[in-house]
């Protein structure tokens, strides 16, 4: 076949043939790209359900336990009366947090002693436990403060602002950079979709290599390496058609920020698609059947998300795991780089990831030349 045939050959079977590649490589990434953002709308965890034990029913405690409720993260459900019912609740998942303001809370704090506010919570979320750990602390520690200087200046006779910048001369201030509400939407859709991404390009190839090796008769005469080429030139454009369509869908639709130059992020990608494309060219062909395949990759998929380091950092895994993910996971060198090049528009190991990904690129092609190859003599 001369080149032209086999191009029209290989966009046949993706549009006319078999249209499951179409989805498998326009529909993984911007499909789980709508399910999440649709997911994730929301950005943080809020209102999470809260049991409430006051004992002490005081002007003071409900006044912290109306500060604790403007925090939004928290909202009170229920009032209990002891401190077992506010483990049932917890055991029974009816809340999964509960605060419990001791009796004479009110009266301690007027004759200078200490109030402890018990903050009680399910461990078995830590989203939960975390949120609303953060979130209790920091209100305590902030109406604590205002408890004592409003105690103080009541006693001295001097004005609270005046109090407020002779008791707490250090003011703190937050500036979280490039994801400054911490909302997840930007945090987990880009790994998500990527990780779906690399999926269906593994599927659309896989199932492309099987019908070629069902149709071996028709390609018998021509050469192995302008078979690999046209595959690699139609997937390849293809995934670049489909990155590209996600950087607009992701960013018109749910707000998440491209920052880098597109050039950038279009050659990372390039890189990127250009060694799982090869990957699966050459693992496929050691499939006999292209379902067999299919189990692989889907066996492939959770530990390719896990060991990129996209959601437990690599540098917190054990040296021996950290070059598992380097080596062997495509993932690990677009997923992160990703995110930081559309949040932040910068990444500190971007040529690092381009020039890793061609270079494994190569070899999966490498090693398909020659293993193509072999078959095909034997095939004559």
């Amino acid at each position: 076949m001369n080149w032209k045939s086999l191009v029209l050959r290989e966009v046949k079977g993706i549009f006319v043939k078999d249209p499951r590649r179409i989805l498998f490589l326009f529909g993984a990434i911007w499909g789980y790209l709508f399910i999440f953002g649709f997911l994730y709308n929301q950005g943080v965890v809020k209102h999470i359900p809260a049991v409430l034990y006051d004992a002490d029913q005081s002007e003071l405690s409900r006044s912290l336990v109306q500060a604790i409720e403007d925090s939004e993260s928290i909202s009170f459900v229920k009032d209990v009366t002891s401190e077992e019912a506010m483990e049932y609740s917890l055991a029974e998942k009816k809340s999964y947090m509960a605060i419990e303001i001791p009796k004479n809370f009110a009266k301690d704090i007027q004759l200078g002693k200490t109030g402890t506010v018990l903050y009680m919570a399910n461990g078995a979320n830590i989203i939960f436990a975390n949120t609303t750990a953060i979130a209790v602390q920091d209100t305590i520690n902030e109406f604590s403060d205002k408890v004592a200087i409003k105690n103080t200046a009541r006693r001295l006779s001097v004005h609270e602002k005046v109090l407020a910048q002779k008791l707490m001369p250090i003011d703190f201030e937050l500036r979280i950079l490039n994801n400054p509400t911490q909302t997840y939407l930007f945090f987990f859709c880009i790994g998500l979709a990527l990780a779906a991404f690399q999926s269906g390009l593994c599927f659309a190839v896989g199932a492309s290599v099987h019908s070629d090796i069902q149709e071996a008769v028709l390609l018998k005469e021509t050469p192995v390496l302008k078979r690999i080429i046209t595959k690699f030139i139609v997937y390849w454009l293809g995934s670049m058609i489909s990155f590209g369509v996600f950087l607009l869908l992701a960013n018109y639709f749910w707000h998440i920020p491209v920052r880098a130059p597109l050039s950038k992020l279009m050659l990372l990608n390039g890189a990127f698609s250009f060694d799982v494309i090869m990957l699966a060219m050459l693992i496929s062909s050691f499939f006999a059947t292209e379902l067999k395949f299919v189990k692989a990759v889907l066996l492939y998929v959770v530990p390719s998300f896990i060991f990129s380091g996209y959601t437990w950092p690599l540098q917190s895994m054990p040296t021996s795991m950290q070059w598992v993910g380097k080596i062997f996971f495509p993932l690990t060198w677009m997923a992160s780089p990703t995110r930081e090049l559309m949040l932040s528009g910068n990444t500190g190991n971007y040529v690092k990831s381009v020039i890793i990904l061609c270079f494994t690129g190569a070899l999966s092609l490498f090693l398909i030349f020659c293993s193509w190859s072999n078959r095909h003599l034997a095939e004559k």
